[in-house]
């Protein structure tokens, strides 16, 4: 076999390669359509998925020479696959760094490969008809040989290779063989955020074509203004020994509404359309039979326009509330089947999402099937990513961002992939836009391969994130780019440079935002205030869906993930794959029901006192069809009554009032609820999924009664060497003299304390953090001590002891960070008031916590709280939470995030119960406080790489916070915004606790 090293020349993207076309997989007799055929049972179709011969080669070199020989194949692999996660080659997640050194189109001597064999046999084999090999999807580059003939090369790892492999074939036994390789000078346009597979990693097929057949078509489809004619245009029909077809339109419901013989072209005009949206995704079919063949073609009739600044679909304003979607799985790689897209699908749905950008590069054309059927919005992205020029010199440097966009040499693979992106797909409906790549700069090849597409379709608005590049010695033409796209940018950025600029002349997106890596993100609710407020704000999707992480095994019950660096190689960018608001398995982030909550349906938008103004969130929908609302009344005594809303009518973007007083007495009222669920089945969700809520409160309800444990002996203080003991009958508290601090909470000869309480300004270090831990590491805050100046203890009313400890709190070899004093009155009812005022050193940077956490014997395992639950919340984060009485556990209060870090506190509470059913341990407060219950040690989860490597502690650590910095999302984002910093210099906090025996 001989390699003629295509694979490093730009001038050659693919050879023997048919021409690109629409994609369609025909039938060959119309008695087999059906609904329920595969895309790969179909009659024209010899599937080639399966098991395959395979044998990897470290080198191409390696390979050449066994080739010279006679090659043995003791291996087996399943196609699709990545060699990667069979055993073969290394793992490696990299973010913006090249795999490879900087040399195009020269790639490493060393480049791994894999040849991939396998005898097939085609069905009732026909000497007169024309075989097509298609490869949907292979990593990095390969060559092609039938039967020992030499057919093809092609790359472009995520576009449909076809090959006409009728003229190499035999009546029986056939043999394809298929080297891949895992770098080619397509490497240096293929650098995307991800794990870096290779492999056959798409479906592989043949086609049976008769020599009289359909080669190409497009499908436009248009909706004139008042909704009640549409157009569907089938036009570029060209043909291989035909001039004409039979194009036949079928409505959603199977009726045939007409048919004609087509030469190029032709135009159906439909009256009372059914039209295509993401909330109402209805299909017509159009069918194109030729003597031999029947291609099925699902079309959605919609009209996508830019104007006003704004996105329409069918003459309606829209939003995007989209997500960006790698095809990524934990146990299969790249591999994404039927069942798998709609999974996700089905979880997107249930967080309302109506959008999604093709992160980055195009499906597989199934997805796209998937998303035309439940009604997805896509903006479908070219296979193109140059983003490792910013690192060609080490750190960071976007100077270079345009290095390869702005050079000629470069020009022909990235027309060529931007191209390849779009003629396959160009007739589906749910792509409302097309991207031309990601982070790869702007230049001159970026505008011609804009203007390529302007040609290919010009129904479509084109997204390019990266237009933003502005070099000074050239002036960007950004004719052909139709929205402002940014990645990660402030809300006040965004109103104050895009959204209230009268020069801007087209509609702005978020390609990118909220990046959701671990516990984040935190200011989501910022953004969608400002999608809400300007129309020309069309939306954003956020970073990602998905974690992506290597399952490698299992530990009670958990699946277990690896990330980056986690499999020996030396170049690597660790977790930053660990950002979606799904785990790896599809597991839930608590984050996605933050994205449910700003996507949700309905939103209520003022309450002023008793009437409630709720609107309609949707474009197109009446939720009076579609949705329940159940309104949750609690009172202060915490019972509760639910009343399901009679709605007869709620068009989409109207407003809707509820009027409190007519549903029940007002006067108790503590708080009302409105949850909205579905009220019917839809193709994904079942009746009854919920959807979102909406919480308005009138009055916190009063804290439940904490039982108080009177005595009528007075308490007993001893002062010990370095202890303080208050005593009471079988009660003893006792305090550190030396650091004044809780040590020991004694009932019942049982003390429920396991160490000592400590004031606590350290939180394990969330991915957001990361920009900032050094700065709260340098100034020693993750490694405290409080000292006690002086202390007093006296009796207040001769029942009350009040102990008092002015101390300063430090670190070794940092300044002073504080002074001040802390107070613990004991009571006579067994309870005890906590009080701390501190002066922070100014100098000092914000703190990311300030309170006290308790170790409390790990039997404490019930939570009972009022406050915001059922997720974490802090100052940012928490839109999806509401404030009740929750019952839970300490375990379960736990996110078991792949990288440990500060997860599942609760803001906005005045009462918590920790107890083990015999003692509990209450804590209540005036003001609402914050309260984290774990089984881990702050310490242990600041230094843990991994969840499955966190040992639970025989301790429940119980943190009682005034407050903490907000979350942000500054792993990726803006820095976090001063007002959810704790920049306060002056520090009170005050709360009670108090031990009960039941």
């Amino acid at each position: 076999m001989i390699i003629e090293h295509y694979h490093e020349n730009m001038a050659v993207q693919n050879v023997n390669l048919m021409p690109r076309r629409a994609y369609y997989i025909p039938f060959k007799h119309a008695e087999n359509i059906s609904e329920d055929t595969q895309r790969l049972e179909r009659d024209s179709v010899t599937n080639l998925n399966g098991d395959w011969n395979f044998e990897f080669f470290d080198s191409l070199q390696t390979f050449e020479a066994a080739a010279k020989h006679q090659l043995q194949h003791t291996n087996v692999i399943p196609v699709p696959s990545v060699w990667n996660l069979h055993g073969y080659d290394t793992l490696q997640y990299l973010n913006t760094q090249y795999p490879i050194p900087f040399n195009p189109p020269k790639v490493p001597k060393k480049n791994p490969c894999g040849f991939y064999s396998k005898h097939f046999t085609i069905a009732n084999y026909n000497a007169d008809k024309k075989y097509h090999l298609n490869f949907e999807g292979v990593d990095n580059a390969f060559y092609l040989w039938i039967n020992e003939q030499f057919i093809g090369y092609s790359q472009i790892s995520h576009a449909i290779s076809e090959f006409d492999i009728s003229d190499a074939l035999v009546e029986k036994d056939n043999k394809i063989q298929v080297l891949v390789l895992k770098w080619s000078d397509g490497t240096y346009f293929e650098n995307q955020d991800m794990f870096r597979h290779s492999g056959i990693f798409r479906d592989v097929y043949i086609l049976e074509r008769t020599t009289q057949r359909v080669i190409d078509f497009k499908i436009e489809t248009a909706v004139d203004a008042s909704l009640a004619n549409a157009y569907i245009n089938i036009g570029q029909l060209t043909y291989q020994g035909l001039s004409q077809a039979n194009v036949a339109l079928y409505h959603p419901n199977g009726e045939l509404l007409s048919e004609t013989e087509v030469n190029a072209s032709t135009s159906f005009n439909v009256t009372q359309p059914l039209l295509w949206s993401a909330e109402q995704p209805y299909l017509y079919e159009l069918r194109i039979t030729t003597p031999e063949e029947i291609i099925v073609q699902k079309v959605g009739i919609r009209e996508v326009e830019i104007k006003n600044n704004q996105l329409y679909v069918n003459h309606q304003s829209i939003k995007l509330r989209g997500a960006n979607y790698h095809d990524s799985h934990p146990q299969t790689g790249y591999v994404m089947d039927k069942q798998q897209f709609i999974q996700d699908l089905q979880l997107m749905k249930a967080a309302n999402f109506n959008a999604i950008r093709t992160a980055h590069y195009p499906k597989s054309p199934l997805f796209y099937e998937l998303a035309d059927y439940y009604g997805f919005y896509v903006m479908s992205e070219a296979d193109l990513e140059t983003h490792g020029v910013v690192r060609l010199y080490g750190d960071e440097n976007n100077d270079d961002y345009n290095l390869i966009a702005n050079d000629e040499a470069y020009e022909k693979p990235i027309i060529e992939r931007v191209v390849a992106s779009v003629i396959p797909l160009q007739n589906y409906s749910c792509i409302i836009s097309w991207s031309l790549g990601n982070e790869s700069g702007f230049g001159i090849n970026i505008e011609k391969a804009a203007s390529e597409v302007k040609a290919l379709d010009s129904t479509r608005p084109i997204h390019y994130e990266g237009a933003l590049y502005q070099e000074d010695n050239r002036d960007n033409d950004l004719s052909n780019i139709d929205m402002i796209s940014r990645m990660y940018a402030s809300p006040s950025e965004i109103e104050n440079r895009y959204l209230t600029n009268d020069q801007l002349d087209k509609p702005f997106v978020l390609c990118e935002y909220a990046h959701a890596m671990g516990n984040s993100p935190g200011d989501l609710q910022e953004y969608h205030d400002l999608i809400d407020q300007y129309d020309s704000f069309i939306g954003g999707f956020v970073w990602e869906w998905s974690d992506h992480g290597i399952h490698v095994g299992m530990k009670d019950g958990q699946a277990i993930f690896r990330y980056g660096g986690d499999f020996g190689e030396t170049l690597h960018d660790g977790n930053f794959c660990v950002d979606g608001i799904v785990f790896p398995n599809r597991e839930v982030h608590e984050s996605y029901y933050e994205f449910q909550h700003v996507n949700r349906p309905i939103k209520l938008i003022s309450n002023d006192g008793y009437e409630l103004q709720l609107r309609n969130q949707l474009d197109f929908i009446n939720v009076a069809d579609y949705i329940d609302v159940a309104c949750v009344i609690t009172f202060l005594d915490n019972t509760q009554e639910v009343i399901e809303l009679d709605i007869k009518d709620f068009a989409p973007h109207t407003l809707y009032s509820v009027d409190v007083t007519e549903l029940t007495n007002v006067e108790q009222i503590s708080d009302i609820r409105l949850d909205y669920y579905l009220s019917n089945d839809t193709l994904l969700l079942d009746t009854q999924t919920k959807l979102g809520h909406d919480q308005v409160i009138y009055h916190r309800q009063d804290v439940l009664n904490v039982a108080q444990d009177t005595s009528s002996q007075p308490y007993i203080i001893v002062d010990d060497a370095d202890v303080l003991e208050v005593k009471q009958e079988d009660k003893v508290y006792s305090f550190n003299k030396n650091t004044g601090m809780l040590t020991q909470a004694v009932k019942g000869h049982r003390n429920i304390l396991v160490g000592e309480s400590e004031l606590c300004l350290w939180r394990a270090p969330i991915d957001n953090d990361v920009q900032v831990r050094k700065l709260w590491e340098d100034a020693g805050y993750h490694d405290i001590l409080t000292e006690v100046n002086h202390y007093s203890a006296h009796y207040l009313n001769n029942k009350d002891v009040e102990l008092v400890f002015d101390l300063a709190v430090v670190s070794n070899a940092k300044a002073r960070i504080m002074t001040g004093k802390v107070s613990w009155t004991i009571r006579n009812n067994g309870s005890i008031n906590v009080k701390l005022e501190v002066n922070k050193n100014p100098r000092m940077p914000f703190l990311p916590r300030f309170g006290l956490v308790f170790k409390l014997q790990d039997t404490f395992e019930a939570l009972n709280y009022y406050g915001n639950g059922p997720y974490g919340a802090y100052q940012d984060k928490g839109v999806a939470t509401y404030l009740s009485y929750f019952d839970t556990t300490v375990t379960r209060n736990f996110e078991p995030h792949i990288l440990p870090q500060e997860n599942s506190s609760h803001n906005n509470t005045t009462y918590l119960q920790v107890s083990d059913h015999k003692y509990g341990f209450t804590f209540t407060s005036a003001e609402p406080m914050s309260f984290n219950a774990s089984h881990y040690a702050v310490a242990q989860l600041t230094h843990a790489t991994h969840n499955d490597r966190l040992e639970q502690e025989p301790i429940t650590y119980v943190h009682i916070d005034k407050y903490q910095s907000g979350i942000g999302s500054n792993s990726c984002g803006p820095e976090l915004a001063e007002r959810y910093r704790i920049n306060d210099n002056d520090i009170h906090f005050e709360f009670n606790l108090q031990l009960n025996e039941y």
